[in-house]
């Protein structure tokens, strides 16, 4: 007996070592993989190792999670002017609503690490929590009593911080346009062009006068240099090359260009491409994790699609195709239905018959935007994907609201990249043509009763 007492003892030690030793390992070598107890959501997954992003205050404090979820996120519900921002809810008249949701924590509805109760959006409530606050809509509103509360986010009604679509001004104003319209244009960049304006004087760099000896093999790529808009506005190979530095990381590829390209740095680091390299990030877990790569993604990718992300991954350094980073740059990683159904859709057609003027992928994922005196492009490719809806500027560019709003709602149809017309058009605008109506008839019985 005693033998085994000693036996057993003995067994328990060495396992309390052995994860004593696997512990004391993740901690020193700042892995924290062991301690993760769930899949982090969609959005999060790049940076999920990276712990102390989120966890400032150890893992514990709602509010200090709550001003980690802000540092990344404020800036973006500020220009969406964020239907439920946090203010609403510090109105004591409110109090009463937090009893059911405390909608004052980001963490109230999207709580990581929950794959098995996470939705779309990294939502971790019912698909009906809007019933909480508003039960009561079909009494105010009698086009919505025969509405599901788990049917107020779809494409086209409500969402929970940007409802721009929705506001009543804006679908007047939109209601009843043509499915394409007349003056569909998409804006054009500007930023070449602004800079040759502001220095007439300057002529584009020639190949001899490339200011870094390549030698007989790099010729091939000197010519491309001069070619490039890099060449034609005065940017030589010591402005990237510096000290005869030939080979980069992809992190210094990225500071590298943010000498003079620091809005697409901002944006291209805020999305999933560039998500690891942003500087709200420490060095320290680059270096441990390294840049994402798109195998690592959790959408389909090509297998032939290995490489790091960073800006040369769609921008050839030297040659700076914007037609191929445009569309083939895309395709040379994307995998997935949507993608690969572009080339069969009525959008490439207008790419194929005026490259560079139609619509790419990069046209309605990377959309050109209005930043002071020059037309960019934003690099964030998730600023307007998640919800779909916050598409629909772009796609106002060429359609009617109405349309879009309907193309937005169709899963099927977003799956064959818009091949084909909407099958339906979408609720929202009968029912705000049915309340244009009902306020016209009680003017005009007010009117009459004057």
């Amino acid at each position: 007996m005693k033998s085994y007492q000693f036996k057993f003892w003995h067994y328990g030690l060495l396992l309390t070592l052995v994860i004593g030793s696997a512990v004391a390992y993740n901690l020193n070598i700042d892995d924290k993989s062991l301690f993760i107890s769930g899949d982090a959501t969609h959005g999060h997954h790049q940076i999920e190792l990276a712990c102390t992003s989120c966890h400032t205050d150890g893992f514990s404090g709602e509010e200090a999670v709550q001003q980690a979820c802000l540092n990344c996120h404020a800036e973006e519900l500020e220009l969406v002017d964020d239907s439920h921002p946090r203010k609403k809810f510090l109105d004591p008249r409110n109090a009463s609503l937090l009893e059911t949701l405390d909608a004052r924590l980001c963490v109230s509805c999207h709580t990581e690490h929950k794959p098995q109760i996470t939705r779309e959006m990294g939502v971790t409530l019912a698909g009906d929590f809007c019933f909480h606050c508003h039960s009561d809509i079909a009494e105010e509103r009698s086009s919505h009593k025969d509405l599901g509360f788990e049917t107020c986010a779809s494409a086209g009604c409500h969402n929970y911080h940007d409802n721009g679509s929705l506001y009543e001004d804006f679908l007047i104003a939109h209601a009843d346009q043509p499915d394409h319209l007349e003056t569909a244009k998409l804006p054009a960049r500007t930023a070449v062009q602004s800079w040759l304006n502001e220095h007439p004087q300057k002529v584009p760099l020639q190949i001899s006068q490339a200011d870094i000896d390549s030698g007989d093999h790099g010729m091939e790529i000197t010519a491309a240099w001069a070619q490039s808009v890099h060449a034609q506005t005065d940017v030589n190979c010591s402005s990237c090359h510096e000290e005869n530095q030939i080979q980069f990381s992809s992190l210094e590829i990225v500071e590298q260009c943010t000498d003079c390209h620091s809005e697409q740095k901002k944006t291209f680091t805020e999305g999933k491409h560039g998500m690891r390299l942003s500087d709200k990030l420490a060095e320290e877990f680059i270096q441990q994790v390294g840049v994402i790569s798109p195998q690592q993604a959790r959408l389909p990718m090509s297998t032939n699609a290995t490489d790091e992300l960073s800006c040369i991954s769609c921008h050839g350094p030297h040659q700076v195709d914007m037609q191929f980073a445009a569309v083939e740059a895309c395709l040379g990683c994307h995998n997935d239905e949507h993608s690969l159904a572009y080339k069969e859709s009525p959008h490439f057609n207008t790419w194929t018959a005026n490259p560079g003027d139609g619509v790419s992928c990069a046209s309605c994922h990377l959309p050109r935007e209005t930043h002071g005196d020059q037309i960019v492009a934003n690099h964030n490719q998730n600023h307007n994907l998640r919800p779909n809806e916050k598409m629909l500027p772009v796609c106002l560019s060429c359609h009617g609201a109405e349309f879009s709003l309907a193309a937005l709602a169709d899963k099927s149809l977003i799956t064959s990249n818009f091949k084909h017309k909407p099958a339906e058009k979408h609720q929202t605008f009968d029912l705000i043509r049915e309340r244009i109506a009902r306020i016209s008839k009680s003017k005009n019985k007010q009117t009459k009763s004057q």
